[in-house]
């Protein structure tokens, strides 16, 4: 398993998955990074943490990540905007809170 030295969390809000830029690291010190999605921040970056861990990275040993996943928004943010906007309409895409970390 990989160790994570170091990590930044970018929450880039809510978002269409269609519209979403992504999240890379071109021009960064950081050598790898995985997005996640959710109805909130704590479910996204939860997401993340997984992708992360899927890629080997060993997330479990990092208590400072896991404290930033305990400390994370977890009110879902998602369902109201569902809700008043896409209610009945079968076209209507979900939007996404979307969190990126990335790691070295």
């Amino acid at each position: 398993m990989k160790t994570i030295n170091e990590y930044e969390i970018i929450n880039h809000g809510i978002c269409h998955s269609d519209y979403f830029q992504g999240c890379g690291t071109a021009f960064t010190e950081f050598i790898d990074v995985a997005t996640g999605i959710g109805n909130s921040e704590q479910e996204a970056l939860d997401d993340a943490l997984e992708i992360l861990a899927q890629g080997d990275w060993d997330v479990a040993c990092n208590a400072d990540l896991n404290a930033d996943l305990d400390r994370a928004d977890e009110t879902d943010i998602v369902s109201p905007i569902v809700e008043e906007y896409g209610d009945g309409d079968e076209n209507y895409e979900n939007p996404w809170v979307h969190v990126s970390i990335r790691v070295k």
